[in-house]
């Protein structure tokens, strides 16, 4: 590294230039730097930065750069030489940080010869843009006697002019500053030539040499030499392109103002609560939500909101997001209104993690659905007190008509006797209806008990289809078992499968062509054992196909069968697999076969005792 050709290039730049380490000690020098401070043989590669400059430490000399500059001209510094006489220069210092830390680039001029040198200040600038280059900085020199402005190699390229270009740079610059900017890009020099400040900063636009875009631009000023009367020769200035940054700064500020708005004007409740619990905002939404203003709100924390029996769920989730196991979670949950009220939410919780990836901060949304709980409450006592009105009637009316069919002593009319079937099969689908509504409300509240055994899966399916093989007669179909292995043992409640079947069957005969086998198979798959009941007939509707299993959907008609149903078969037949531990589904294709599979699980053949004569 100490022979690398940047170094060695840098070695012999003319320029005095030396670069400061964190610790304060001289990291590199070049000969220039070394002559003027009357070190030879690299003795200047090591001193302490206050051997040189009139700075005690690192944090001192920093300091004459002004954040968010990165850079400072320094117009006159005291410095010593290797044999303590002083030596006046003019400090340009830059910085940066790296793996090492905190670095500075000092390039200084000796200006006690200011007038001599003032020939060759061109000459300087280019040798110093070979130190800056790399940093994509633009340097300018302006003489104000002579309104002449000499501007390095990197100013060029920063605003897109060649080499070569002959174009007078100041009226380029003129001609390419945003109209509205112009104003204050003239006076940022100005304000230091009249001597209201030796440091001037402005951002403008500037358009792109292809006339294409509008970029923005950072000019630094700095007031550089005065003649012996304190009047002002010379300013210097670097401009820096920082148009990714303003792009970065507006992007900020509009997703910040989005997600102020956002946040403040949903009419949902939102919150951000810290890992303690503590309100960190909260908007007017969630305010009104609870009944707190948002004065006496900020007071509590949410643990105090919560229903006493929500509390201990409440607290779990809590732990589990806190401690990073989970990053989000819904629940409904009760909370004490200000009145005292219950109110239930529905409540999503959200964790948020700082740049390190440690839990910072929790998003808290919050949506009132007590009406939608009451109006859920109040249906499900009304279709279960209409249900259990209804079945005791209709159990008696439908003993009844079967007692009246049976009897032999009372001579019937052939007409009467029609009416009385006709009146006996609607009772029974009326029957069937309440059975489903009942079952519907059970399985979507999770009321269900079920008595889980381990089964003989193929003979169920058999059983099942000599039980409904009233289905296959009436709509003039059949049922055949296919089972490869009859030893197939799965863990099934017997009367809900045998409900699961019913449904299935009957739809498959409902809905296959005249004449034709449904076939249930009994197979092992991987990790489970499958029934799959297949029937040819007309296929499923593709409109209908995502609602196949939504509460009361049904498919239109496409012949003249009466069909019948409630809509509610697949659903509740879901309900039964899924909560079962199985899975369900289907396949269908239009004109062919269709076929409704659903899954149980493995069970062990219960163990059978052999008792001895």
């Amino acid at each position: 590294m100490e022979h690398s050709p940047i170094l060695q290039a840098f070695k012999y730049v003319g320029v005095p230039v030396f670069t400061i380490a964190s610790d304060g000690s001289v990291s590199h020098s070049n000969t220039a730097a070394d002559n003027l401070f009357g070190y030879t043989n690299d003795s200047m590669t090591g001193q302490k930065i206050s051997h040189l400059l009139p700075v005690e430490s690192v944090a001192e000399l920093h300091s004459f750069i002004h954040p968010p500059a990165i850079d400072a001209n320094i117009r006159m510094v005291m410095a010593k030489s290797k044999d303590g006489s002083p030596l006046p220069l003019a400090v340009y210092l830059t910085s940066w940080t790296d793996d090492k830390g905190l670095q500075h680039a000092v390039i200084v001029r000796d200006i006690s010869e200011e007038m001599k040198l003032q020939k060759v200040t061109t000459n300087e600038l280019k040798r110093a843009n070979t130190a800056i280059l790399a940093a994509k900085i633009g340097v300018f020199e302006h003489f104000p006697k002579e309104n002449r402005t000499v501007v390095s190699q990197s100013w060029r390229h920063l605003i897109g002019l060649a080499d070569d270009d002959t174009a007078d740079v100041q009226e380029e610059w003129r001609s390419r500053v945003h109209p509205d900017d112009l104003g204050p890009a003239d006076k940022i020099i100005q304000v230091c030539l009249d001597g209201d400040t030796d440091i001037a900063k402005l951002e403008y636009r500037f358009r792109s040499k292809d006339d294409t875009h509008w970029f923005w631009l950072c000019a630094e000023i700095s007031v550089s030499q005065r003649d012996e009367e304190g009047r002002i020769t010379s300013v210097i200035g670097v401009v820096k392109d920082v148009t990714e940054r303003r792009k970065t700064e507006d992007s900020l500020r509009l997703n910040t103002e989005y997600f102020r708005s956002a946040f403040e004007n949903t009419s949902i409740g939102h919150a951000i609560i810290a890992l303690d619990g503590r309100w960190l905002r909260v908007n007017n939404a969630f305010c009104e939500l609870i009944g707190f203003p948002r004065e006496e709100l900020v007071k509590t924390n949410l643990r105090d909101l919560t229903h006493p029996d929500d509390l201990e769920d409440s607290c779990k989730h809590i732990a589990l997001l806190t401690a990073g196991e989970i990053e989000t979670y819904s629940r409904e949950r009760r909370y004490i209104r200000a009145n005292g009220q219950t109110l239930w939410g529905k409540l999503t919780v959200s964790l948020v993690r700082d740049e390190n990836g440690v839990p910072d901060h929790i998003i808290v949304q919050l949506m009132d659905i007590t009406e939608q709980r009451q109006l859920a409450q109040m249906k499900g006592e009304f279709v279960a007190t209409i249900s259990h009105e209804l079945r005791t009637p209709l159990t008696s009316v439908i003993g009844s008509l079967a007692l009246l069919t049976v009897m032999d002593d009372e001579a019937f009319s052939d007409k009467a006797k029609r009416l009385l079937h006709v009146a006996q099969q609607n009772g029974k689908r009326l029957n069937v209806l309440i059975d489903d509504i009942l079952d519907f409300e059970k399985f979507s509240a999770k009321q269900v008990t079920f008595n889980l055994s381990s089964e003989n899966i193929a003979e169920l399916v058999e059983d099942t289809l000599f039980t409904n093989s009233e289905f296959a007669n009436k709509f003039g179909v059949r049922f055949e078992l296919k089972c490869d292995d009859a030893s197939l043992h799965g863990s099934v409640d017997v009367k809900r499968f045998q409900q699961v079947m019913a449904n299935l069957l009957s739809n498959a005969a409902k809905f296959a062509h005249d004449d034709t086998a449904i076939i249930a198979e009994v197979k092992d798959v991987a990790g489970c054992i499958e029934i799959a009941i297949t029937n040819k007939g007309d296929g499923i509707p593709n409109e209908f196909r995502d609602r196949i299993f939504i509460p009361f959907a049904q498919a239109a008609e496409s012949d003249n069968r009466n069909r019948g149903g409630t809509g509610l078969g697949l659903t509740i037949t879901k309900q039964i697999v899924e909560q079962t531990g199985g899975q369900i589904g289907y396949e269908s294709m239009p004109d062919g076969m269709t076929t409704f599979w659903f899954t149980v699980p493995y069970a062990e053949p219960a163990e059978v005792i052999v008792l001895s004569a």
